[in-house]
């Protein structure tokens, strides 16, 4: 898949990379491109970080009148069930404004997915740093936190780039993103009674009663292997593990992410990833 040689001997960059280059060449070049930002002056951590955050409000201010139509729409089918369990004479007696549905709370659908997005990002990435940081370590790894920080923030690209694509298909289809990752193997398509009684809406994803394999799957798509990869090249040019160690550490942090979930929180704005 990749030269862990070739990596550790390409020639150092020059600290001036452009960093609009970079960008480009992560997507074709990822190990020497990685081994540039790790080369390059600290400020570059800000470029996904920012990249990031745009994308976070993109998709939580364009998810948020398709959660509020949701919203109402579980709304108006618990209401219907409820009126239909009354007599048909206390129906009939009550006032037009005891069945007018209440605007859904802004906080709910603006609110809690910017701060669940946003908190993600600045403080998950931090954590995901240490982890990693820590793990290194304890491998015989020689590198500053600082380093670590930027260069995984970004192997983060891939999902950023999801968040990206998520945003679009929210507002070129204009609906929610129903099952992500792998999850939809194991899901159909809701009816509405079951819309009005266990939906649960965040950050611009529908999400169905959950098992085990609806979580675990929820987190596996392309991406998130892509970023599993950038990963661990990351770690590489950082640390200057080699490979094998470096698989690892990726492997401990991904199975510590799918066992106890801590992958959501690292990641929450990027749904669905590690």
């Amino acid at each position: 898949m990749f030269d862990p040689a070739a990596i550790q001997a390409a020639p150092a960059p020059p600290r001036g990379s452009n960093p609009f280059a970079l960008l480009a060449q992560v997507w074709y070049r990822p190990g020497r491109t990685l081994c540039a930002v790790v080369a390059g002056p600290g400020w570059l951590w800000a470029i996904p970080l920012l990249l990031a955050v745009a994308l976070i409000l993109a998709r939580v201010f364009g998810a948020a009148p398709l959660l509020a139509q949701e919203q109402k729409t579980q709304m108006l089918a618990m209401q219907e069930a409820s009126m239909a369990n009354m007599p048909a004479e206390y129906r009939e007696s009550l006032p037009p404004e005891a069945t007018q549905l209440p605007e859904p709370s802004a906080a709910l659908t603006v609110g809690l997915p910017l701060i669940g997005g946003l908190g993600g990002i600045l403080l998950g990435w931090l954590l995901r740093a240490g982890l990693l940081h820590v793990g290194c370590l304890a491998l015989g790894g020689r590198q500053g936190f600082g380093v670590l920080y930027k260069a995984s923030a970004w192997a983060s690209l891939p999902l950023i780039l999801r968040d990206g694509v998520q945003a679009a298909y929210m507002a070129l289809a204009h609906e929610l993103v129903k099952a992500p990752g792998l999850s939809g193997l194991l899901t159909s398509p809701p009816s509405s009674q079951e819309i009005a009684s266990s939906m649960g809406v965040a950050s611009g994803a529908v999400s169905q009663p959950a098992t085990a394999a609806s979580i675990v799957l929820g987190r596996v798509d392309l991406y998130t292997i892509w970023y599993v990869i950038l990963l661990g090249l990351a770690l590489m040019a950082a640390s200057k593990l080699p490979r094998g160690k470096a698989a690892l550490v990726v492997a401990g942090y991904a199975l510590l992410s799918v066992l106890t979930g801590f992958g959501s929180l690292l990641t929450r704005g990027l749904t669905g990833g590690f």
